[in-house]
């Protein structure tokens, strides 16, 4: 999340005493107390992906998770008995994400780092994570992220990716090609909106990855589009 470090450095610094007490960080939104929208789609989502990383991860090896945010798949992936790193570019979100584990008793590594420019990730990984992360990355660096993948990965890695799933409706079109092509250039946006960027469709993952990964499964969901890779 190279340009909207400041957005979610603010956005951590003003949740983070509720996400600390709430009794399900991995499924904490801002309408967590209500159970409102956006919760009941995190609790959908927060499902599928725990079903993608059984069917696909093993316990036995370790899991980066790029982007990790404040430890909600990280805090998911401990629970369930998986040793995680968490890498992010926001400080507030990687003490946000230590706390967390902390507070559950859960062991594991966070490291603030920007893959793309100051990688600070030392060992290679057979299973890793990219879990809506590469929309808030900018276009021209996202062919860079997945060659840092690639490299940091093992041969034979197993890499989940997800992304917001791009509707068909003429305004959602319209939100993704146009307002973007726009906001992703100004600074007011980068700081105040989470998906300033164009989200890529499945065309455009597969011209991002084809010299670095091989594509073994793609899944729709009403609001995820989910891809399973394997490094070549």
């Amino acid at each position: 999340m190279p340009d909207q470090v400041d957005y979610y450095n603010h956005f951590g610094v003003l949740n983070r005493q509720c996400i600390l007490a709430c009794p399900e960080p991995e499924l904490w939104t801002t309408d967590y107390e209500e159970k409102g929208r956006v919760y009941r789609e995190m609790k959908n989502r927060i499902r599928q992906q725990q079903e993608l990383i059984t069917a696909h991860f093993s316990k036995e090896d370790a899991v980066l998770d790029i982007g990790c945010g404040f430890g909600r798949q990280a805090v998911m992936l401990a629970r369930n008995g998986y040793i995680v790193t968490g890498i992010d570019t926001s400080d507030v979100f990687i003490g946000l994400a230590q706390a967390l584990f902390d507070k559950q008793g859960y062991k594991g590594n966070f490291i603030c780092t920007n893959i793309i420019t100051e990688n600070k990730v030392k060992h290679s990984y057979t299973q890793l994570l990219l879990l809506d992360v590469l929309e808030h990355i900018k276009p021209f660096q996202r062919r860079i992220m997945f060659k840092k993948l690639y490299e940091i990965a093992e041969p034979g890695a197993v890499l989940i990716v997800s992304l917001p799933h791009l509707k068909k409706r003429t305004i959602s079109q319209f939100n993704n090609k146009i307002r973007r092509s726009i906001t992703q250039h100004l600074w007011y946006f980068l700081r105040k909106e989470e998906h300033p960027y164009p989200i890529p469709d499945r065309d455009k993952i597969l011209q991002l990855t084809k010299e670095y990964f091989v594509l073994d499964t793609f899944t729709i969901s009403p609001e995820t589009d989910y891809y399973v890779f394997h490094r070549s």
